[in-house]
């Protein structure tokens, strides 16, 4: 473990929110286009085809954390990045998340292959036992009862 990573509990509770902030797809899909440019509520509305009332909502939630600011442009209120540096965060976690991506599926094909050379293997043993197994190789394998009768 890093011994530089020694943070204090008021900082690791000021992360902690951050990240609560950060748990939804629609306000990482915001700060992804106020990157690009400012926008206005409505241009939001229309690029993620969510209500107007859902992305204010968010858009409230990333200005109490101070991810996004906002001005006002006449009748409309402009939103603008405010900490750009978060966009390298995204990325980060985005890159975390293709990690785990990567794990999972290489687990998923270990199964996958593990289960195909199971079901052959078991399969090649019904189809052709091995020789000391047949019955006319070990006559121990084959009964000796007789029948019973029928009255």
């Amino acid at each position: 473990m890093r011994d530089n990573l020694q943070y204090s509990p008021e900082e690791l509770d000021r992360t902690a929110a951050l990240v609560k902030v950060l748990d939804s797809k629609t306000r990482l899909q915001i700060l992804l286009l106020l990157d690009d440019a400012e926008r206005v509520v409505h241009e939001l509305v229309t690029e993620l085809e969510k209500s107007q009332p859902l992305i204010s909502q968010h858009l409230r939630v990333l200005r109490r954390a101070g991810l996004v600011s906002s001005s006002r442009n006449g009748r409309e209120v402009l939103y603008a990045l405010a900490r750009p540096e978060v966009i390298d965060v995204i990325g980060e976690l985005v890159e975390l998340s293709r990690i785990d991506e990567a794990r999972d599926d290489l687990a998923a094909r270990r199964k996958r292959r593990n289960s195909i050379h199971n079901e052959t293997a078991a399969g090649a043993a019904i189809i052709n036992p091995p020789i000391e197994v047949r019955p006319e190789i070990d006559p121990g394998l084959t009964p000796r009862t007789p029948k019973p009768r029928r009255d």
